[in-house]
């Protein structure tokens, strides 16, 4: 067996004595960081505490919102539908009335127009006649001059 010097023996436990330190450190280390790790874990649930019923608030303001938006989708829907069956009703009833209004307006116009027009053409015929009479009866007529 080989023997020790003092030299030797006193690094040793200058060694040892590290080894004890950086040890000892370690686990004040490590029971600093569980400390730590605990504290924290309160901390996370007092805040989870006071997160947790604004949480369920918002899921229930977001159903809320989620109804209302799917009844406003539905009552849209409706009234679209409506109005795109009053547009066709409406369109339908303006069509029915130009055509009533072009039967018991437009043709009996087109009909007076036509009787009028007969009217002046038949009182100028016979104004004529009148005229043409009176003439060869020896009387001047004014528009005899002018033609």
């Amino acid at each position: 067996m080989m023997t020790q010097s003092a030299g030797e023996t006193v690094a040793l436990y200058i060694v040892l004595f590290f080894v004890l330190i950086f040890a000892i450190l370690t686990v004040a280390l490590l029971g600093a960081i569980a400390y730590a790790l605990l504290k924290l874990r309160k901390q996370v649930d007092v805040a989870l505490d006071k997160v947790d019923p604004v949480l369920m608030k918002t899921t229930d303001v977001l159903g809320t919102v989620e109804r209302v938006t799917m009844n406003v989708g539905e009552k849209t829907d409706s009234i679209l539908t409506r109005g795109e069956e009053l547009a066709n009703n409406l369109a339908q009833k303006v069509e029915g009335t130009a055509s009533v209004v072009e039967k018991t307006v437009t043709s009996p116009l087109i009909n007076l127009s036509s009787l009028l027009a007969g009217l002046t053409r038949i009182f100028s015929v016979m104004g004529k006649g009148f005229t043409e009479t009176a003439n060869s009866n020896g009387h001047r007529s004014k528009n005899d001059g002018q033609q």
